[in-house]
């Protein structure tokens, strides 16, 4: 692995792990209408603050993390360490659909940090809310990050990442569906006449092949990190239909914009682009998303 691809690596751990408010995971636990299909521990994170969009339209609040902050998608702030894009698919929407957004999105978010930071923005005025978050709780990504691709060997033979985190994976993932039920919960107790739609992840790995310059891992380990961004999309979906809440899938939306893809979705961890932090969403995706988003708008 060259050093440019661990700096890569490592600052996209840093953006996923390093910015996500003062929380961990949430004690509690769930509320939610029908489903739509159209990121180590923090060090020292800083308590994000808001950016708002100024309209006379319904009130709108986005909640979540990386994702959902889009950082590198010009323009990012760093003033708060939350890495918030003014072109993440909050900023899109509450411009084509006219709302007044508070968007309080910010890199490295856990449900737990959601919970403490950002869910106490809500109130009874409150009239849409979205919510993508998961992949930060029991340090998920960073622990795919740090342990598995700052030293893969991408023409290693069977699956060495697997075999290293995926025990943790399969441990990790119920406990994200439990705290993503606690979450909701408090958001819908919070925002008692929101209209909640829960985002999934989107896809990263294509169904075939490979593409070691951009996803540096053994080709036997692609299927873990399908496993992980499924994993997390399904749990953010059952908390939803639980609780009456819609859903928004993007792996179906995303399929075909993959990481290894012409028209990729989100960046891959070697990059010379300035358009998205690596292993983050670029602006096509968040775009995107705003597009599915839209029809729910109350």
């Amino acid at each position: 692995m060259t050093r440019r691809t661990l700096a890569c690596l490592l600052s996209s751990a840093v953006l996923l792990t390093g910015c996500g408010g003062s929380g961990s995971e949430p004690d509690d636990a769930a509320p939610t209408s029908g489903s739509t299909s159209a990121d180590s521990s923090p060090t020292e994170p800083a308590e994000p603050s808001s950016t708002s969009a100024p309209a006379d339209g319904p009130s709108y609040v986005a909640l979540g993390d990386s994702f959902a902050a889009a950082p590198g998608v010009p323009t990012t702030s760093p003033a708060d360490g939350c890495f918030r894009s003014d072109a993440n698919y909050a900023h899109v929407l509450a411009e084509t659909a006219g709302l007044t957004l508070t968007d309080v999105t910010c890199s490295g978010a856990t449900t737990g940090s959601v919970l403490a930071d950002q869910v106490p923005v809500l109130d009874e005025t409150t009239d849409l809310v979205t919510l993508g978050v998961g992949g930060n709780d029991e340090n998920l990504f960073a622990s795919l990050l740090q342990r598995c691709f700052a030293s893969a060997d991408p023409d290693a033979p069977g699956t060495p990442c697997t075999d290293l985190v995926g025990a943790d994976v399969d441990r990790v993932l119920p406990v994200v569906a439990d705290n993503v039920a606690t979450l909701l919960d408090a958001v819908v107790a919070a925002a008692p006449n929101a209209r909640v739609v829960v985002v999934g992840y989107p896809g990263l790995v294509p169904d075939e092949g490979t593409c070691p310059d951009l996803l540096p891992i053994a080709a036997g380990d692609y299927p873990l990190v399908e496993r992980i961004t499924t994993g997390l999309s399904d749990a953010l979906r059952a908390g939803a239909e639980a609780n009456d809440l819609d859903f928004v899938d993007l792996a179906g939306p995303s399929r075909g914009h993959d990481v290894c893809s012409a028209e990729p979705w989100v960046n891959g961890a070697v990059t010379s682009s300035d358009d998205a932090a690596p292993l983050h969403p670029f602006a096509v995706e968040q775009a995107a998303v705003a597009d599915l988003l839209r029809p729910l708008v109350p």
